[in-house]
C-alpha cells in the first residue's frame, strides 16, 4: 500500500509540474510559428458582422457582439492580415470605425462602442485616411456615426452614475457588459465584479445595456445616480449545441432524439464511473446499477431490449473514437467529461450504421480555451456503507427455529415421544433428531451478524489536478486523476490513476491539428462475492446470509468458525460445506487482483479547402491491457471437492491440497481512421445547408493467454503466484474484426424553420459471409419549428414549439466473430485394430451457416419540443415504435448434420414506448430555483420466434424459469401461481384441486388450477410477472441563494419484478442454514398461523418460490444531495485563488422500497437479457458520505 500510495504522489506532483509549465509560458511552449499566407480572393469591402464570424472560425475563438453594435458597417476585406495574431487584427479592423474589443477571462473577446470621456467632451480626432478607408467611406454600407465638426464644444455639468450589473437566472456579476449612453457613442463596460461608472449629461438620459446572450435593457436615469441592473437571458441567442454523429447540431434545429448531460450534471455524483453519472437524468436510458462492485458497469438500455443473444449495450464514441464495447469506461475520469450526448431513434444512430441498432452514447472530453491559464484543483474525501442489510434471523431467533424444527420432525413427522431429551432423539434408522446442547443455554452462545463481518465502513477519495487556456493559435487542457474507492465488502478496492492532454493548435488560418490522449491504469482487489454459497471460492454474501449467527466468527488462537469439519454443527443437521467467508478476506497470501491499462486518444487534422468546406481526417487508437492474478493459499479453504477445511478448531492446519494459482493476461488494439468532408453554407439568409460525406476503418485484435498451476503441484506458499507449481498449464486465443464503411449526411432547413435531415451508410463487415457482408442503413427525418411562424413568432406566451418525425434502419453487428464459419476444435482420435491408438487431430465444432446476417432496427419517432415563457418551462416529448427484425440465436437442425444447433437468424421483437423531459425555472431572483424532470415508458413484445415460434425457455439454479414467447414481453417469469396456504387441515381437505402433492396439509401452500381441469399439473405454469419496469423517473431540483447551492436527485422505478433467489437457501425454513426473519411469522398451528407464510418444512418448495420470492422492484432513491458553499471572491481574491467551493454530498442516500434485498436494481447476471432481474447474492450498493473542496487558480 505505501508503494501504492507513494507512485500516486509521484503521478500527481508530476502532473502539478507539467500543468504548471502550461499556465506560466503558454504561448512561449505551445505557439507554432505560421509562415505568413495571402487571402483569398474576396469582395472588395465586407460587412464587420460576416468579418467577425471569420476571424471567430479562423482563429477558434468566441467573439461576441450585439448586433445594434456592428450593423451596417463594413471594412476592407485586405484588413486583415491572416499571419498576424487575432489581437494585432481586431486593433486594425475596429478603432476606425469607433469600436474596441475587450477580452474577457475566458479567452473569448466582446466587441464594444469604443469609450467616451468620463466628464468634458474632447473634439473627435480626425482619422488618418487611407485609401482602405477612403474606400469604406465610399461603400453604401459606411455609416458615420460621429456628431459635429469636430470643435471644441462647451464644458457642460455632468453626473456620475455608477452600479453592478448581474444575471437575472443566477445574480451573478457579468463583466464586459457594454452601456451606452443612447444616441451618443460614448459608452462603457464592467469590469470583472460586474461594476460599471459613466457620466451622463442630464436626468432625461438614457443607459442601453447589452450583452451576449442576454436582451438589451434601456434604463432613464432619473434623478438617481446608483443604478443596479439585472438582464434577462435572451434565450432565442443562448441556443444549446448538440453532439451528434461527427459534429454537432443546434438543439433548435434538431429533427432527431438525442439527449445531453453535461459537466454540470456529472461535477456533483459522487461515481466511479461516469455511466452510473446518467442514472435518473436521461429519459429513454435505463441505468441500472446491479452490483456496487468498485469498477463495474452498470446496464445501459436505451428504448428497450432488442436482441436475445447479440449484444444490448449501445455503442460508445470517446471524442470520436468508436469503443470496442464499454467494458472499461471505468477507466474514465468522470472530472474530463464535458459533456454526454446520447442518440435514441435511428434518425440519429443511422450515421453509425450496423453499431447503432441499440443506440449511441457520444462523450466528449473537456477543451483547452484561449486566454489565461486556469488551474483547479479538487478533492473529496468520504466514507461508504450498506445502504441496506437483509433482515435475518439472530441468534435467539435462530435457536428458537431450530428447537421448533427438531421437536416437529421428533413428535410430528416420526411419531416419536416428545418426553425424550434432546441429545438422545435417534431414530430407528440412526438419524439425529438433535441439535446442539448449548442451545439449552442461549447466552453461552455466540451471536454472530455474518453481515457485519464481511461489510465494513469503507474510505473513498478523488483527486483532481487540471489546468487549461492558450491562445488564439494553440489551446490546452491538461488534466490527471486519483481515485481510490475501497468496497464496502472488506478486501475489495478499485484504484485508478488517470491523465489527459488535450491539445489543439491552428497552424494557419485554414488548417487546424490536434491530439487527444488519455493514459491511464486501474488496479482491483476482487473477491467471489456473488452467486451460489456453494461455487469455486463461495458466493461470500450468500455464505453470509446462511451462515448459523450461533458459529463464533473468529477464535483467539487464530482459527475461524465455521460449518465445514465441525461435527458438533455437521451431526445435527447442519449443511456440512458451508466454508467460513472470512479467510479469503484476512489472509494476506490470498490474491485476486485485476490490474488493467489503457491508452485512449485519437490526433486529426482539419483543413478548410474553399469558404464553407471542411476535410477532417483523424486517427484513433484504443489500446487496452488486463492482466489478472489469482492465487489460493494452504491456509484458506473453500466449498470444492479439491479443498479441505483448515484453520478451524476441527481442522488447525493448512493443507497443501486447497493451493490454486493461475495467470491471465490479455491485450486489445483498436484502431479507427475516420475521413470527413463537411460543406455548411447559408445561401440568401434563407436556405441553410449543411451537407457530410465520410469514409472510415476500424480494425480489432484481442489476444490472450492464461497461465494455470497444475493441482497438487504446490509444495509450499512461498512464492504466491503461479510459478509456485511444478506444472504449468497453459491456453492462448487470439480474434479479429474489421469494419469499411462509408456514409453521408445533409441537413437543410428553410429559413430556419422547416426543417430536413437524411443519411445513409453502408457497413461491410468481418464478421458475416460474403453474401451477407455489406448493408445499407438510411435514415430521414423533418421538422417544423412552428413558433417560427409569423403568426407565432410574437407570442409571449409560446418562446418554441417544434414537431418532428423521423424513420431509420440501424444494425447490430455485436454477434461475436466467426459465428458463421465451421470452426474446429482440438480432438482425439482411435486409430487401429482393438484398443487402438490415440492420435490428436482437430473436428468440427459448429455447423457451417453463411446466410447469417445483420440484426436491423427499424424505428419510427414522432417528438414535439415546447418552450414556455421565454422557456421558463421547456418540454420534449417522443413517441416511438422499434421493430428489431433477424435476432440472432440458436436454431435446431437435424442431427444428421452432426449438430443439433446452428447459430441464426430467427425472430422478431418490438418496443414501443413514451419519453418526456421537462426543465422550468421556478425561481430566477436572488433565490434560484429550477426543475429537471423525465419519464420513460417503454413496452416489449415478441413478434416471431422461427419458423414454429417455438418458447425459449431459460432456467437458472433450478428455481428460477423464464420464458420468452410470442405475443408476451421479453423474458417473463414463469411457473405455478400460488394462492396463500391451507391455514386449517379442513381447508386442505376440501380444496383437494390445489395441491400439487396430494400428501399437502395445513400450513402447505395452496397452488392455482390456471387450466381448470381440476388437477395441478405442469400445464397450470403461467407467466409470473415482467422483470422489466412499467416506468422508470427521475427529478434534479437546483436551488441557489447567494453563495450557496443545493442539488438534489431522485430516480425511481415502478414495477418490475425481481426474484429474491438466495430464498432458495435461506426462505423456504432449511435446518441446514440459517433463514429470513420473516420465517418468525410463519404458520405453526391453526391456532398460530402466522402472517401468512408456509409451516416449516413444507411440501413443493422449489415450485412454490417463485410465487413466494418474487418481488416487486418498484423503489424510489434519493441518489444524490449536495450542499454546497462559494467563497465570497473578494475573499478568494486575497489569497491569490480565483474560486473556492467547499461542499458535502451523499449520494444513495436512501432507497424507499419494499424489495427484501439489498438493491432492487440488482441483476446476478448483467448483460444477460434472458435472465433479468434475479438476485442471487449480489453486492450491494453503497451509501456515500463525502466532503469536498474546489479550488480555482
Amino acid at each position: 500500500m505505501k508503494h501504492f500510495n507513494l507512485l500516486a504522489a509521484k503521478y500527481l506532483v508530476g502532473l502539478v509540474i507539467l500543468s504548471t509549465q502550461f499556465s506560466v509560458c503558454p504561448a512561449q511552449t505551445l505557439a507554432f510559428h505560421q509562415q505568413p499566407t495571402t487571402p483569398a480572393n474576396r469582395a472588395t469591402v465586407v460587412q464587420l458582422a460576416e468579418m467577425l464570424r471569420e476571424l471567430k472560425s479562423r482563429y477558434g475563438v468566441d467573439i461576441l457582439f450585439a448586433d445594434h453594435v456592428v450593423r451596417n458597417l463594413a471594412v476592407p476585406a485586405n484588413t486583415v492580415t491572416w499571419a498576424n495574431s487575432l489581437e494585432s487584427n481586431l486593433t486594425k479592423l475596429l478603432p476606425p470605425l469607433g469600436l474596441q474589443f475587450s477580452r474577457q477571462k475566458g479567452g473569448s473577446y466582446v466587441i464594444l462602442p469604443a469609450q467616451a470621456p468620463a466628464l468634458v467632451p474632447k473634439a473627435e480626432p480626425t482619422p488618418v485616411r487611407t485609401p482602405e478607408t477612403s474606400a469604406l467611406e465610399s461603400h453604401p454600407s459606411f455609416r458615420d456615426e460621429r456628431s459635429g465638426s469636430g470643435a471644441i464644444q462647451a464644458p457642460i455639468v455632468e453626473t456620475t452614475i455608477r452600479g453592478t450589473v448581474t444575471a437575472e437566472d443566477g445574480n451573478e456579476p457579468l463583466p464586459g457588459v457594454s452601456i451606452l449612453l443612447k444616441g451618443t457613442s460614448r459608452g462603457t463596460t464592467t469590469d470583472g465584479e460586474g461594476r460599471y461608472e459613466i457620466a451622463v449629461p442630464d436626468a432625461n438620459a438614457v443607459l442601453v445595456f447589452s450583452f451576449i446572450g442576454y436582451l438589451n435593457q434601456e434604463v432613464t436615469v432619473g434623478n438617481r445616480t446608483s443604478i443596479a441592473i439585472q438582464l434577462k437571458p435572451d434565450t432565442k441567442a443562448l441556443e444549446e449545441v448538440v453532439v451528434v454523429g461527427y459534429g454537432t447540431q443546434r438543439k433548435a434545429s434538431l429533427t432527431a432524439a438525442v439527449t445531453q448531460i453535461t459537466s454540470r450534471d456529472i461535477q456533483n455524483q459522487v461515481v466511479n464511473n461516469p455511466l452510473n453519472a446518467m442514472a435518473g437524468q436521461m429519459a429513454g436510458v435505463s441505468i441500472a446499477q446491479g452490483t456496487g462492485k468498485p469498477g463495474a458497469n452498470p446496464v445501459v438500455r436505451i428504448r428497450g431490449t432488442g436482441s436475445i443473444s447479440a449484444s444490448n449495450a449501445p455503442l460508445y464514441v470517446v471524442d470520436g473514437v468508436p469503443l470496442q464495447s464499454g467494458d472499461d469506461i471505468s477507466l474514465l475520469n468522470p472530472n474530463d467529461i464535458e459533456s454526454i450526448d446520447v442518440l435514441k431513434d435511428a434518425a440519429s444512430a443511422a450515421i453509425y450504421g450496423s453499431r447503432g441498432g441499440n443506440g449511441v452514447v457520444i462523450i466528449t472530453t473537456k477543451k483547452g480555451k484561449a486566454g489565461q491559464a486556469k488551474i483547479d484543483f479538487n478533492f473529496y474525501t468520504g466514507v461508504q456503507k450498506v445502504s441496506k442489510k437483509v433482515d435475518i434471523m439472530n441468534r435467539d431467533e435462530h435457536i428458537d427455529f431450530i428447537k421448533e424444527v427438531r421437536y416437529t420432525q421428533w413428535v410430528v413427522n416420526s411419531g416419536m415421544d416428545p418426553n425424550v431429551p434432546n441429545g438422545q432423539r435417534i431414530l430407528p434408522n440412526g438419524t439425529s433428531l438433535n441439535y446442539p446442547a448449548s442451545y439449552d443455554n442461549p447466552s453461552t452462545v455466540p451471536d454472530t451478524d455474518w453481515q457485519d463481518e464481511i461489510f465494513q465502513a469503507a474510505p473513498i477519495s478523488n483527486y483532481q489536478l487540471s489546468a487549461q487556456g492558450g491562445t488564439d493559435k494553440v489551446r490546452y487542457f491538461v488534466s490527471g486523476n486519483y481515485f481510490s474507492q475501497d468496497g464496502i465488502v472488506r478486501s475489495t478496492d478499485f484504484k485508478r490513476f488517470a491523465g489527459r492532454l488535450n491539445l489543439e493548435a491552428n497552424l494557419t488560418s485554414k488548417f487546424k491539428i490536434g491530439i487527444n490522449l488519455s493514459p491511464s491504469y486501474a488496479k482491483e482487489n476482487r473477491l467471489n462475492t456473488d452467486g451460489h454459497w456453494a461455487q469455486d471460492d463461495g458466493g461470500i454474501i450468500s455464505t453470509a446470509l446462511i451462515m448459523p449467527p450461533t458459529v463464533q466468527a473468529r477464535y483467539e488462537n487464530g482459527l475461524y468458525g465455521q460449518i465445514a469439519g465441525e461435527q458438533d454443527f455437521i451431526q445435527n443437521g447442519y449443511a456440512g460445506a458451508i466454508f467460513t467467508p472470512l479467510q479469503k478476506m484476512d489472509d494476506p497470501n490470498f490474491i485476486n487482483l485485476e490490474q488493467r491499462s489503457r491508452m485512449l486518444g485519437n490526433t486529426y487534422a482539419e483543413l478548410e479547402l474553399v469558404k464553407g468546406l471542411v476535410v477532417r481526417s483523424s486517427l484513433g487508437l484504443d489500446y487496452r491491457n488486463y492482466w489478472t492474478d489469482y492465487y489460493r493459499p494452504s491456509t484458506v479453504g473453500v466449498t470444492t471437492a479439491l479443498t479441505v477445511p483448515v484453520l478451524t478448531p476441527g481442522n488447525p492446519n493448512p493443507n497443501l491440497t486447497n493451493i490454486a494459482s493461475n495467470h491471465t493476461e490479455f491485450r486489445n488494439i483498436n484502431y479507427s481512421w475516420e475521413n470527413t468532408a463537411t460543406y455548411n453554407r447559408t445561401f440568401n439568409e434563407d436556405h441553410a445547408l449543411t451537407l457530410l460525406a465520410g469514409y472510415s476503418v476500424q480494425k480489432n485484435t484481442d489476444e490472450s493467454q492464461t497461465l494455470t498451476g497444475q493441482s497438487g503441484q504446490f509444495s509450499n506458499d512461498l512464492v504466491t503466484n503461479v510459478r509456485g507449481a511444478s506444472i504449468i498449464n497453459g491456453n492462448y486465443n487470439q480474434e479479429e474484426w474489421s469494419l469499411l464503411s462509408y456514409f453521408g449526411r445533409v441537413n437543410y432547413a428553410f429559413r430556419n424553420k422547416y426543417l430536413l435531415s437524411a443519411a445513409l451508410r453502408r457497413d461491410g463487415s468481418s464478421r458475416f459471409a460474403s453474401n451477407n457482408k455489406w448493408a445499407l442503413f438510411p435514415s430521414a427525418s423533418v421538422g417544423w419549428r412552428i413558433s417560427e411562424e409569423s403568426f407565432l413568432k410574437s407570442n409571449r406566451l409560446i418562446s418554441d414549439l417544434k414537431i418532428r418525425a423521423s424513420y431509420g434502419v440501424t444494425g447490430n453487428f455485436n454477434i461475436g466473430n466467426y459465428r458463421w464459419r465451421a470452426l474446429l476444435t482440438s480432438s482425439n482420435y482411435n486409430f487401429g485394430a482393438g484398443e487402438g491408438s490415440i492420435a490428436n487431430g482437430y473436428a468440427l465444432s459448429n455447423f457451417l451457416n453463411p446466410d447469417l446476417t445483420w440484426e436491423t432496427n427499424n424505428q419510427t419517432d414522432i417528438g414535439l419540443d415546447v418552450g414556455i415563457l421565454q422557456n421558463r418551462v421547456s418540454l420534449s416529448l417522443d413517441l416511438y415504435r422499434r421493430v428489431t427484425d433477424g435476432l440472432l440465436y440458436t436454431l435446431p437442425i437435424p442431427a444428421v448434420s452432426g449438430f443439433t444447433t446452428t447459430y441464426g437468424n430467427l425472430g422478431t421483437i418490438e418496443n414501443k414506448g413514451i419519453e418526456l423531459e421537462i426543465h422550468t425555472v421556478n425561481a430566477n431572483k436572488a433565490f434560484r430555483w429550477t426543475t429537471d424532470f423525465n419519464f420513460s415508458l417503454n413496452r416489449n413484445v415478441v413478434l416471431k420466434l422461427g419458423a414454429n415460434d417455438e418458447p425459449i425457455v431459460s432456467t437458472y439454479e433450478a428455481t428460477a424459469v423464464q420464458v420468452t414467447e410470442v405475443g408476451k414481453p421479453f423474458a417473463q417469469f414463469f411457473g405455478y401461481k400460488t394462492d396463500g396456504i391451507f391455514l386449517t387441515q379442513a381447508d386442505a381437505d376440501a380444496n383437494p384441486g390445489m395441491k400439487l402433492n396430494p400428501a399437502a396439509r395445513a400450513g402447505d401452500v395452496r397452488f392455482v388450477d390456471t387450466n381448470g381441469d381440476g388437477v395441478i399439473t405442469p400445464e397450470d405454469r403461467v407467466p409470473l410477472g415482467n422483470p422489466t419496469p412499467d416506468f422508470i423517473y427521475g427529478m434534479t431540483n437546483r436551488f441557489s441563494y447567494k453563495n450557496f447551492d443545493l442539488d438534489i436527485q431522485l430516480q425511481g422505478v415502478q414495477g418490475g419484478k425481481i426474484l429474491f433467489n438466495q430464498a432458495r437457501f435461506s426462505g423456504l425454513g432449511s435446518i441446514q442454514f440459517n433463514n429470513l426473519s420473516r420465517l418468525n411469522d410463519r404458520w405453526r398451528s391453526e391456532e398460530d398461523p402466522g402472517d401468512g407464510f408456509p409451516r416449516w418444512g413444507f411440501l413443493n418448495q422449489g415450485e412454490a418460490l417463485p410465487s413466494l420470492y418474487l418481488q416487486d422492484g418498484t423503489y424510489l432513491r434519493v441518489r444524490n444531495v449536495t450542499l454546497g458553499y462559494n467563497l465570497p471572491s473578494a475573499v478568494a481574491q486575497k489569497v491569490r485563488l480565483s474560486n473556492v467551493r467547499l461542499y458535502a454530498t451523499g449520494q444513495n442516500l436512501f432507497t424507499f422500497t419494499k424489495y427484501l434485498g439489498y438493491n432492487p436494481e440488482v441483476n446476478i447476471h448483467g448483460e444477460n437479457v434472458t435472465r433479468p432481474g434475479i438476485d442471487y447474492g449480489v453486492y450491494p450498493l453503497a451509501r456515500s458520505i463525502i466532503f469536498g473542496i474546489n479550488i480555482g487558480i
